[in-house]
């Protein structure tokens, strides 16, 4: 998660220094194809992470992660889809990031129902399940917009995702090591 939460975070102040270039014709077309290849390699890197790291735990996990290898897997399929069609806009990226916003907020709300720190931590974790929410809208909201509207979204929504995966590792370090393998298996199942 650690990992998924720099790329996110990455990702996002790239989107930004996209949208900042894209200020004549040749800058547009060009930092809109980059901008859809940078969140395509993004979420095959993402994926191929997951993949790695739920290997490492063994078959017994692997089958209890299903769901958000899943997920995982999904984005990255779509992220081909993004590649390798010709017609492929930011639109239908947003359209991909919006349910790919949704299923991971879900997952957050199931999260933070059975989160076993503070209370405190356990309405952080609530308020970042319905700011997700929120961009999941926002992504289907901006869809038909401009490129260069939509791109901010993207980007924002992608610097929130790394902030939270960040902040969730942040609360996970901060339990006790066997409620936070505990919890870090829920995570990841709940996730899905």
């Amino acid at each position: 998660m650690t990992i998924h939460g720099f790329v996110m975070l990455a990702l996002g102040l790239g989107l930004f220094y996209i949208r900042a270039a894209m200020t004549n014709l040749l800058f547009y077309v060009f930092g809109s194809a980059f901008a859809l290849l940078l969140v395509a390699a993004s979420l095959l890197f993402i994926a191929g992470v997951d993949w790695i790291c739920a290997a490492g735990l063994g078959c017994r996990q692997v089958s209890r992660l299903r769901g958000f290898l899943f997920l995982s897997t999904a984005a990255a399929g779509c992220s081909v889809f993004l590649i390798l069609y010709p017609g492929s806009t930011v639109r239908l990226l947003c359209y991909g990031l919006a349910v790919y916003a949704l299923s991971l907020s879900l997952g957050k709300f199931g999260l933070a129902r059975s989160w076993n720190g503070t209370k405190r931590e356990q309405v952080v974790m609530y308020i970042l399940a319905v700011v997700a929410l929120a961009f999941s809208g926002a992504l289907v909201a901006f869809a038909g917009q401009d490129d260069r509207e939509s791109l901010a979204v993207v980007a924002s929504y992608s610097l929130f995702i790394g902030f939270q995966m960040l902040l969730t590792m942040y609360f996970l370090q901060a339990l006790k090591p066997a409620e936070a393998s505990q919890l870090r298996l829920k995570l990841l199942q709940k996730v899905s």
